[in-house]
C-alpha cells in the first residue's frame, strides 16, 4: 500500500511539473500512462481489500456455525447416552461433561440454545439451520 501511495505522489509531482500537452515528450506520455495505471491499480486494491474483509467475516461465521453444530451433535449424543445408562442395569457410558463450543452458539444471532434435556430432540438443530439459511 505504501508503494502505491509513493507512486501516486511521484506521478502527481511529475504531472505538476510536466510540460504543456502540446509539447509532450515521450517521457511525459509515459508518466501520464503510468498515472492512469496507478489510478486503476488503486481501485483494484480497494476492491480487493473489501473482498478480503468480506471473506474473513464469512470464514469466521463458518467456523462459528461448524463449532455450534458439532457442540449440538455432542449434546445429542450425551443425552442419548444418559438415557441408555438410565434404562440399563449398569451404566455403560457413565457421567459425561458437556463440550465447550467456545461461545460459538452464543455468537450466532439470534443465539442458538444448547440443551441437555432428555429425551434428545433434533429440534435443537433448527435455530442453527435457520441461521445458515436465513
Amino acid at each position: 500500500m505504501r508503494t502505491l501511495l509513493a507512486l501516486g505522489l511521484v506521478a502527481g509531482l511529475l504531472s505538476a511539473f510536466a510540460a504543456p500537452a502540446s509539447a509532450a515528450t515521450p517521457t511525459d506520455r509515459k508518466v501520464a500512462a503510468l498515472a492512469k495505471q496507478l489510478t486503476a491499480l488503486q481501485k483494484q486494491v480497494k476492491t480487493l481489500q473489501k473482498q478480503v474483509v468480506f471473506l474473513k467475516n464469512e470464514v469466521g461465521a463458518n467456523y462459528a456455525g461448524d463449532a455450534c453444530g458439532l457442540a449440538l451433535t455432542s449434546d445429542m449424543f450425551q443425552v442419548s447416552w444418559g438415557q441408555i445408562d438410565t434404562h440399563s442395569s449398569a451404566p455403560f457410558f457413565g457421567p459425561q461433561t458437556q463440550v465447550s463450543d467456545h461461545g460459538a452458539c452464543n455468537a450466532i444471532q439470534p443465539a442458538v440454545q444448547r440443551s441437555l434435556t432428555a429425551p434428545p430432540k433434533t429440534t435443537i438443530f433448527q435455530p442453527l439451520i435457520n441461521w445458515v439459511y436465513g
